[in-house]
């Protein structure tokens, strides 16, 4: 039996050069065709707006907004789901841009259903979808961005989305503006009486105590009755030094006794008070005694604590009613365009010389894959035994797909009977 040779380089390129007229006819076909379909669809142009990433004050101004804003919108699930995550107003802007609300508005401004020549706005508004591609970069810029036929269509489209935004936008914050401004006035009138009582029980506790700063008061009570011992101490080592070197009688040692009796009486009414005389005078200055101290230190510490908790409210809530009667009179816009949108000047599609291209390449492969494969196919008549199976399973294929059609019939004729 003969070894059969492996075909070279050379028997490739023969068989190329014999069938030429069938890979040039191909080639010819599929790519006049692809030129042909390509200058027969519509020409369709992509005009884009982008849009500056909010501010701080904007980021502050919507997170208040925040959570009005899925009640506001209409048709619009994906902001559900949005707002209780971590996500940037940029997102939030995207996502209000395809809800159901904006996609509307611009439906009827332009008569949308008839330009798409749809029967139902369900389908107008999903064709409009489709043809707007709304995406959020990573610095937070928005690209808004639509595809269709009539370059000039695109254009207005695409700014009206935009404008269509800031409308909402300072409609929203008008509304939630208006409803936090008076809820913000309810709870600031509520906490300058709750601060009045405060401040008017901190000044009765004061004066019936005499108290202007508790903590000055005891690091000077301290200090005096350190000085107080001290000049008694020295008193008493005098009156020790006469006692023992002088008569009872003696006038100095008399004196000393008085002093050491009026020290006492200073240091007795500011660590107990003077129960007998004006209760409210302690003595040295003093408002409180020391025996009293805690007591008294915890019932002020509290009506201070009240006074200055309700202060920091009072800060906090007029702040925000001030930023709520902004939002609330806040007409200016709400966006910042960094491109507006123009009708462009060359089309999106179709790509007429990558079409014509890649129907150019594909018709040389199949051109040549067939041209193979014929000549295979003519090689294998000259093996009887291989070719009658080739035909053997030829003929099996095209009795099963007969089978197959035949049932496939049988069944449609049964239902549509039924």
């Amino acid at each position: 039996m003969k070894k059969r040779k492996s075909a070279s380089f050379v028997d490739y390129l023969a068989i190329i050069f014999k069938r030429r007229l069938f890979i040039i006819k191909t080639f010819l076909a599929i790519t006049l065709s692809a030129a042909v379909i390509s200058l027969l669809v519509p020409s369709k142009y992509t005009a884009t707006t982008t849009i500056l990433p909010p501010s701080s004050q904007q980021e502050s101004m919507f997170g208040l907004m925040g959570a009005s804003l899925a009640g506001n919108l209409g048709n619009f699930s994906g902001l559900a789901g949005m707002l209780p995550g971590a996500t940037s107003v940029s997102d939030l802007f995207a996502a209000i841009l395809e809800s159901g609300t904006i996609v509307g508005k611009i439906m009827h401004k332009y008569d949308l259903k008839k330009v798409f020549k749809t029967k139902s706005t369900y389908d107008a508004s999903k064709m409009l979808k489709d043809i707007t591609n709304i995406r959020v970069s990573p610095e937070g810029i928005i690209v808004v961005s639509v595809t269709w036929k009539d370059k000039q269509l695109a254009a207005d489209i695409a700014n009206s989305y935009v404008e269509e935004l800031d409308q909402f936008n300072t409609e929203t914050a008008m509304t939630v503006g208006k409803r936090y401004r008076i809820f913000i006035e309810q709870r600031l009138k509520e906490t300058t009486d709750t601060l009045v009582k405060a401040e008017e029980a901190l000044r009765q506790f004061q004066e019936k105590h005499r108290i202007i700063a508790l903590e000055v008061e005891i690091e000077s009570a301290i200090a005096t009755i350190a000085d107080l011992k001290r000049q008694i101490l020295l008193l008493e080592v005098k009156k020790g030094t006469l006692s023992s070197s002088s008569q009872i009688d003696n006038p100095h040692l008399y004196n000393i006794n008085r002093e050491i009796r009026e020290l006492k009486r200073q240091l007795s009414k500011i660590e107990f008070g003077n129960m007998k005389e004006n209760k409210g005078e302690f003595g040295a200055g003093f408002s409180v005694p020391l025996s009293k101290l805690p007591e008294v230190s915890l019932e002020y510490a509290r009506l201070y604590r009240d006074v200055e908790v309700q202060q920091v409210i009072f800060e906090v809530l007029t702040q925000q009613y001030e930023q709520a009667k902004i939002m609330e009179l806040k007409d200016t816009p709400t966006v910042q365009v960094l491109d507006k949108a123009s009708p462009p000047e060359k089309r999106s599609s179709p790509k007429r010389r990558q079409i014509v291209t890649l129907a150019a390449l594909f018709s040389l492969i199949l051109g040549v894959s067939v041209s193979f494969f014929q000549e295979w196919f003519d090689h294998l008549k000259t093996r009887p035994d291989e070719y009658v199976k080739l035909v053997d399973i030829r003929t099996k294929l095209k009795t099963d797909l007969h089978n197959l059609k035949f049932k496939l019939l049988r069944i449609f004729k049964s239902r549509k009977a039924d």
